[in-house]
């Protein structure tokens, strides 16, 4: 009889895309990236998210650290949570250990890849393909949002600048990664 409940362990592959440095310009996969997202149903979900997190939840469209990772508002009840792997991999598993009803968390760090775009040409490298207002004001460091990226969809989130040049972290679907890297390989 076959086994009602396999474990199928999941790895991440590499993005077939080449690092991406010219003057203004560094595209770099960030790898041992963690990835997870956090849903938490029922209308108390901000109240929850600081029993199960320790903190308080971000503001909509914001990221925050807290220790070795950060939590990003995506939408009501919902957030991304990203840092090293095995620290987002500890934290889902203490998340899930809880066993409650009510939330959600998964890991998806095998199943994505994260940029780290910075320089001084990385807001129009990412304004070709992306629809948001990147500047500063409407978009300043600790800012986060979904959107697309040309055809698919993005995680975006401004970092803190390096010197007077803009940083980015984006995230696509793994099977997005090389289609990204085109993008900003011709941006």
């Amino acid at each position: 009889m076959a086994d009602s409940n396999p474990t199928a362990l999941l790895r991440r592959t590499g993005p077939d895309v080449a690092d991406i440095v010219r003057p203004g310009l560094s595209v770099r996969t960030e790898t041992g990236l963690g990835i997870a997202k956090l849903r938490i149903f029922g209308r108390a979900a901000d109240a929850r998210f600081q029993e199960i997190a320790g903190i308080a939840p971000p503001l909509p469209c914001r990221e925050i650290g807290s220790g070795d990772l950060a939590f990003a508002w995506l939408a009501p009840g919902e957030w991304l949570i990203t840092g090293a792997e095995a620290a987002v991999a500890a934290w889902v598993e203490r998340a899930t250990a809880l066993g409650a009803d009510d939330l959600l968390a998964i890991d998806f760090s095998h199943a994505r890849t994260a940029f780290l775009l910075e320089g001084e040409s990385a807001r129009a490298a990412l304004a070709a393909h992306c629809p948001l207002d990147l500047w500063p004001d409407a978009f300043p460091a600790g800012a986060a949002a979904r959107s697309l990226l040309g055809d698919t969809g993005l995680f975006i989130a401004r970092l803190a600048d390096t010197g007077d040049a803009p940083r980015f972290r984006i995230i696509v679907d793994q099977t997005m990664a090389a289609y990204a890297g085109r993008l900003f390989a011709r941006a």
